[in-house]
């Protein structure tokens, strides 16, 4: 079953009687009215307070969670309230989850509760808890030094009287200083870890009988090594444990941790009464003398389990290891974990010890400054499946020693060869029924590592000081069936003759390294069983320019099925194809196949074309930009799983998608392609298509119609505006296999254009995930960030504007009617009517020489010294102006109009302020500092402030005068009365059009209304 959509409970996602609302914008729970509802998720949201009646709508709820993770806790930081009887109107409630909330306090809670989590509050007391049906209590981290209780956390016993069925109590990072008094006899998981208890008195478990986990980790710790704050004993003392302490008559306790506790020594008898411990945590202690000669193994005969990491004396190596040997009397143990103990090497009383442990399959040896280790004593070990021996300091040579001689030491351990874990993987094997998943049909290595070596002989020697690989380093593991020898950067050539006593060797992980691939013969002596094979990160001689390197070894491998050449940045010098009949998967991400694959360059074309096997190919992370069709159609056609993402693609030989006939899953994400073509032919067997996380705007008209195969279809994080109505729905409706489309991080545009794509996603039966939190809107602004959801059930465009468009188009039929008609009887009518509309818009203006007050259109002034512009005044201005059929205006000039006799002031006064205009003539070689116009430019601006008339226009005859600030202002406040004359001839017309202008129209007209409030 799949989340859906059901409006009725938007904008929460809806999956049988389970409604999830988490991870939303909601700041109040939604008024859903169901009695189907038995399961509300409120996690992550908004919401800050619960009210009495927030649940009144889902009176059968069963599962309620409200919950704050950590995340949310640092973005969303706040206290949720809650009424004090809101829980206790549903009466079914079994389940109820408030972790991280910062509640100080708790409601009261329905008697039908069973499970209630708290954790990670500021709840520092309780005093009362009346659910008598309760049976799981989760309350750690509520009294710690993160949240600021400085305090002991306080329970009081009354709080267990009334929970008779509780059976699985956590307390842990709690303050606690004593184990709580009155626990139920019931309890079967007790965890009170990370708290301040100091001492365990006798018979503190005495009546729980029933008591399977308990937790006693990291009270009194040990904080030498501790990666978060710590806080040890008084005097670094270690948890006071008696001999008593644990003791029950009939005691079920299969799990204990006394992890983290500073522990040096157990008192005797302490895990006696423990008949049923089957696995024991004694990790971060100080067990170093008792692990070597402690008797307290000999009270652990059942034990199956052990771990007894970290428990190093601090600044101390021991030569080596002396187990006790009271170890041997744990018979049944299978698992014994020593990580953290450093010694530079196991005593031989160490190895007799550990032959006599018949049932041990699993030794951890991991970080313990190993100098030297006898791998073949290690594997004569009877039952032994798994050493590891990482993280240490083997050498290689020195790895090895000679066999012990056990008394009691069993045969050697012998696999045989039908044992060794197969791999096959059939091109041809017929599909699942279920949607295929990413995660598990392309296995990575980890996962064939767990599928060979799980229950067969494996050796863990990675992260040594191995520099050197010979015979010698596999003495002791000739039965192995995996081997890893990563991160020992070994620097050689790989030849034949390293491998030759490993008959049934399967699994070799080689990773991390710097060999030398150059030999046909590497790994030879492997044809036969080797199955996996990890070259990854062995990059160093790939980076060495000029450095050849053969691949021709692989095709030697007969049973090889996946091969790893990840992170080698393989890009030159390398064979030419890769040749293998076996091979099934082959990781070459983290290469260069860019380098390979350039367009002049054809050596590599058919590089994987004889893998004839070849079912799984990566070729992720490869710088490419493109890849040819003729490249592509020499792909094996048995590929079934093929990923191309995080490369550069901006386009896809989509047109020979068809030709690899077995393909099922293609992985085209995280590239920049942003087209895709108008059809494609995606392949009777393609079942997958991951196109997220690429630059793609829209999707061709025919592309949904040809995906009938297809199940999963990822388009998320792309720039998909919107979808064609006739194409998308239609085709997702009929005879559509799809069963998962991604679509969120997309600017999906929202109006009623796609409203109908609103519609489409609330009905759709396909699995759609983030459609309530992250299929958002983009477009327009106003909508971004709300769900597209909102937009169902709205109108579209045609039912919104089918009244107004109906409205319109009756009008423009009666005007396009009666204006010819009007035309006919009326036009002459018409015609005046508007003449005498236009004058009034245009205004009144006198003819000079009538009665107008002014008695010319404009008056000119200039420097009458200077030849040239005499000459363009008379000449070019007074031609335009008074002489042409245009409109003439009427000019005042000195030298021609005014009055002899009268003074000049008198006549400059005259000639400012009976001239509609004065144009001041300007050039950069005039005399701009001339009486005339000085005292002109004064009259001007004294008449803009006696009659608020501006009559300026200013006429620029080049560039050469000087930027005066008035004129800068000038310019910057009313543009069009400051005119320069053109150097191009052909624009000079444009120039006394403008001039006309001018002197025509008020000066206030072309004033910026921005900038002229205050001038005028």
């Amino acid at each position: 079953m799949i989340w859906t959509i059901n409006m009725n409970f938007f904008p929460c996602d809806v999956k049988g009687n389970a409604v999830n609302c988490s991870d939303t914008q909601l700041d109040h729970v939604p008024l859903f009215h169901s009695k189907n509802v038995t399961l509300l998720n409120l996690s992550n949201t908004k919401i800050r307070r619960l009210q009495l009646l927030s649940f009144q709508g889902v009176p059968n709820l069963r599962t309620l969670n409200v919950n704050c993770i950590p995340s949310c806790q640092v973005l969303k930081p706040y206290t949720l309230e809650i009424d004090n009887d809101t829980f206790t109107t549903l009466k079914k409630l079994e389940k109820l989850s408030l972790y991280g909330n910062s509640l100080t306090s708790l409601p009261r809670l329905p008697k039908s509760l069973k499970h209630l989590d708290v954790r990670s509050n500021n709840i520092f007391h309780i005093n009362s808890l009346k659910a008598p049906n309760l049976e799981i209590l989760l309350f750690s981290k509520n009294c710690y030094y993160a949240n600021g209780c400085k305090q002991s956390f306080h329970i009081s016993e009354d709080v267990f009287k009334h929970l008779p069925k509780l059976k699985n109590l956590t307390l842990g990072y709690n303050n606690l200083i004593t184990v709580p008094k009155g626990l139920p006899a019931t309890l079967e998981h007790l965890d009170l870890k990370e708290n301040t208890i100091t001492e365990i008195p006798n018979y503190t478990f005495e009546n729980f009988t029933r008591l399977v986990y308990l937790s006693l980790e990291w009270n009194c710790q040990r904080c030498d090594h501790a990666v978060r704050p710590c806080f040890p004993c008084p005097n670094d003392a270690s948890l006071q444990l008696n001999s008593k302490s644990l003791f029950s008559q009939n005691s079920s306790i299969a799990y204990l941790s006394l992890r983290g506790n500073s522990l040096r020594t157990f008192p005797k008898g302490l895990f006696t009464p423990l008949t049923k411990l089957r696995r024991l945590d004694l990790s971060d202690n100080f067990l170093s003398a008792e692990i070597q000669n402690g008797t307290f193994f000999a009270e652990l005969k059942k034990l199956t389990w052990i771990s007894l990491i970290y428990n190093y004396e601090p600044k101390l190596t021991y030569p080596e290891l002396n187990l006790s040997s009271h170890l041997a009397e744990i018979s049944g143990l299978h698992t014994l974990k020593l990580t953290g103990y450093f010694f530079v090497k196991l005593s031989d009383d160490s190895y007799k010890v550990l032959s006599k442990l018949h049932n041990l399959t699993t030794l951890d040896l991991s970080l313990n400054f190993l100098h030297s280790c006898d791998m073949t004593a290690l594997s004569t070990l009877p039952s032994i499946r798994t050493i590891d021996v990482s993280q240490n300091m083997l050498k290689g040579v020195s790895l090895c020693r000679e066999p012990h001689a056990y008394p009691h030491a069993e045969p050697l351990f012998v696999q045989m060869e039908g044992e060794v874990p197969t791999v096959e993987y059939s091109p041809q094997r017929d599909l699942p029924n279920t949607m295929p998943d990413k995660e598990t049909e392309f296995l990575t290595i980890a996962n064939f590592r767990k599928k060979i070596c799980n229950n067969t002989l494996t050796f863990n020697v990675s992260a040594n000081d191995i520099l050197f690989l010979d015979q010698d380093v596999f003495k002791g593991m000739e039965n192995a069936v995996c081997v890893d020898l990563s991160f020992n950067y070994m620097n050689q050539a790989l030849k034949n003759g390293f491998f030759t006593n490993m008959t049934k060797l399967a699994f070799l992980d080689l990773s991390y390294n710097r060999f030398d691939l150059y030999y046909r013969g590497a790994f030879s002596e492997l044809k036969n069983t080797l199955k996996v094979l990890d070259l990854s990160n062995n990059d160093f001689h790939f980076n060495l320019k000029g450095m050849g390197h053969d691949f021709e070894f692989i095709n030697d491998l007969t049973e090889l099925s996946a091969l790893s050449l990840t992170n080698n940045h393989i890009g030159m010098r390398i064979s030419k194809t890769l040749i293998s009949s076996s091979l099934n998967y082959l990781y070459f991400n983290g290469n260069h196949l860019g380098i390979m694959w350039e367009t002049d360059n054809y050596n590599y074309n058919n590089f994987f074309q004889n893998l004839t096997n070849l079912t799984h190919l990566d070729i992720s992370d490869n710088h490419l930009t493109q890849i040819l069709p003729n490249i592509w159609c020499n792909f094996p056609t048995s590929i079934r799983f093929l990923k191309i993402s995080r490369n550069q693609l901006s386009s896809f030989p989509w047109q020979n998608l068809s030709t690899l006939l077995h393909l099922e899953y293609l992985d085209l994400s995280h590239n920049r392609i942003h087209v895709l073509p108008p059809t494609i032919e995606f392949g009777a067997n393609l079942s997958t298509l991951d196109l997220s996380s690429n630059w793609i705007a829209s999707t061709p008209d025919l592309f949904f119609s040809n995906i009938k195969s297809l199940r999963s279809l990822y388009l998320h994080s792309n720039q998909i505006k919107e979808f064609k109505h006739e194409t998308f729905s239609v085709h997702l409706k009929n005879d559509s296999t799809l069963g998962k489309l991604t679509l969120h991080w997309n600017p999906f545009r929202c109006d009623c254009h796609t409203a109908w794509f609103a519609d489409f996603l609330s009905k759709t039966t396909i699995e759609i995930p983030h459609l309530t939190t992250l299929v958002q809107c983009g477009f327009p602004e106003s909508q971004q960030g709300r769900s597209i959801l909102r937009l169902a059930g709205q109108s579209s465009c045609q039912d919104q504007y089918g009244e107004l468009a109906i409205l319109l188009s009756t009008l423009l039929c009666l005007m396009l009617t009666a204006l010819p008609l009007l035309n006919h009887l009326y036009s002459w009518d018409l015609w005046y009517s508007l003449q005498v509309l236009w004058a009034g818009y245009r205004g009144y203006s006198q003819i000079a020489g009538s009665d107008s007050k002014h008695h010319y259109d404009a008056f000119v002034l200039f420097d009458t010294k200077n030849d040239a512009v005499r000459d363009w005044v008379y000449n070019e201005m007074i031609w335009h102006l008074e002489n042409t059929e245009h409109r003439r205006f009427s000019l005042c000039l000195e030298e021609r109009d005014w009055i002899p006799g009268l003074s000049c002031i008198e006549n400059l006064h005259n000639a400012v302020y009976k001239s509609v205009k004065t144009v001041f003539v300007l050039s950069g070689g005039a005399d701009t500092a001339n009486g005339v116009i000085r005292q002109a430019f004064f009259m001007v601006q004294q008449r803009l402030l006696d009659e608020k008339v501006d009559s300026a226009v200013l006429v620029l005859l080049d560039d050469l005068f000087p930027k005066l600030k008035y004129l800068q202002l000038r310019r910057r406040l009313c543009k069009r009365s400051v005119l320069s004359w053109p150097k191009n001839p052909k624009a000079q017309p444009l120039f006394w059009n403008d001039m006309r202008m001018a002197l025509s129209l008020d000066n206030l007209k072309f004033y910026d209304q921005k900038m002229s409030e205050g001038f005028v």
